[in-house]
């Protein structure tokens, strides 16, 4: 398997996988407020995920490098198929908190593993396509099939009002649709994925060595090209989480009595349709920036933060949605250009531990824009948060521009 049909075949595998997530999460929002949620509630829901991914990231990305990522992914599967259940068996407060803790621990658990594992097949396999091209390839069939998610979620809203089913029924019947989806995830993993590395065991013995793992890989977090692209990361998110998060309260209340429900996925439909648009356009500007990384993450910051303040200060029904549709492409601009450089600037002994480390920031970053949101909503406005979350992006640039981000390094050293 070369290359590039490496890169067809895992981003079709990854595009089920987004189905799954995709056909719930654009009405994540909207089932915790058919539950009786307030802002605040919805906050400290959306927080408690980002929490746990938090204490629970690093040690499973160590779990990863010690015992294998298809074992840890696998894992991963069955918690979030465990959030979904909760949240069709437990429609409360409490409900909203147990599962989002699972749902937290499934991202947890899954990261830095098959993209390390993606990473390590791909450097084996023959063929001269670049890592970033091979990112972007993906890029295209996951964004893909995530739009097929969301749009089979607006089918089931549009369809399921025109046959007079009640909201809460239908998104019980998304999250069965996104049940389904992992347990062939599930089932396509145990069989396709193999491993090219020997690992250890799963033993108890396995628990005792992942502080000295984690630590590697803090260490090899104190390179120059990482520890700029995970603070960078740092700055962006929290403006992305508020927005994905908190713009269905928003929408509902530009909305008023209409039933618009079926708009959340066709909405993210759409964006997941342009982000395929959007890897492929990352893909041109790194050509014509002579694959120059850093200055394409320039490019993409400053089009996602002038994007998100347009968005935050429109009032109009079907221009605040077309205008969250803008943002949203934006967000995916450069994705495969930060990956290029977090993966060269890693060595595989450490490669899911950085890729845990890498999204514990990121989770960092979501938690500090939901509690924002959740509570200073209340105080100075949705809009006024939004705003201030945009200039805390700004520090972003800075750290892009650096010379550092912008030429070839060699690996992390994960021996010191």
């Amino acid at each position: 398997m070369n290359r590039l049909q490496l890169s067809h075949r895992y981003g079709l595998f990854m595009g089920l996988f987004f189905v799954s997530q995709f056909v719930v999460l654009p009405v994540m929002t909207p089932i915790f407020m058919s539950f009786g949620m307030t802002i605040p509630q919805i906050g400290m829901i959306m927080a408690t995920m980002g929490i746990t991914v938090m204490l629970l990231e690093l040690p499973t990305g160590g779990l990863a490098d010690q015992i294998g990522r298809k074992k840890v992914f696998l894992g991963s599967i069955a918690f979030s198929a465990s959030s979904y259940l909760t949240l069709l068996l437990l429609p409360t407060f409490a409900g909203g908190v147990i599962a989002m803790f699972l749902w937290g621990a499934s991202i947890a658990i899954s990261s830095g593993t098959l993209t390390a594992w993606f990473v390590e097949t791909f450097n084996q396999s023959e063929g001269d396509m670049t890592l970033q091209t091979g990112f972007s390839r993906v890029g295209v069939r996951t964004s893909f099939f995530a739009a097929v998610g969301a749009l089979l979620c607006a089918g089931i809203m549009f369809v399921g009002n025109q046959w007079g089913y009640d909201d809460r029924t239908l998104y019980d019947f998304a999250l069965s649709v996104g049940l389904i989806c992992l347990v062939l995830v599930f089932a396509i993993g145990w069989v396709w994925v193999k491993e090219q590395r020997e690992f250890q065991p799963f033993t108890r013995d396995v628990f005792t060595t992942i502080p000295k793992q984690v630590r590697t890989g803090v260490i090899a977090a104190k390179h120059p090209v990482l520890w700029r692209l995970l603070f960078a990361m740092f700055l962006t998110i929290p403006i992305a989480s508020a927005i994905e998060k908190f713009w269905p309260v928003r929408f509902e209340d530009l909305a008023g009595e209409q039933p618009l429900e079926w708009v959340y996925g066709f909405t993210y439909a759409v964006t997941m349709f342009l982000g395929s648009a959007a890897a492929a356009f990352t893909n041109w500007m790194t050509e014509k920036l002579n694959q120059q990384m850093g200055k394409v993450l320039v490019v993409s910051v400053m089009f996602r933060l002038i994007a998100a303040t347009v968005f935050a200060l429109s009032g109009d029904l079907i221009l605040f949605v077309l205008l969250f549709i803008c943002y949203d492409f934006t967000n995916h601009l450069g994705k495969s250009a930060y990956n290029h450089l977090l993966h060269h600037a890693t060595d595989d002994n450490v490669r899911s531990t950085i890729d845990s480390l890498n999204s514990l920031v990121m989770r960092v970053g979501g938690v500090t824009g939901s509690l924002l949101c959740g509570f200073g909503a209340a105080y100075v406005g949705l809009i006024n948060i939004w705003l201030l979350c945009v200039v805390i992006g700004v520090g972003a640039l800075f750290l892009f521009k650096s010379p550092l981000l912008n030429e070839s390094h060699e690996p992390a050293d994960s021996t010191n």
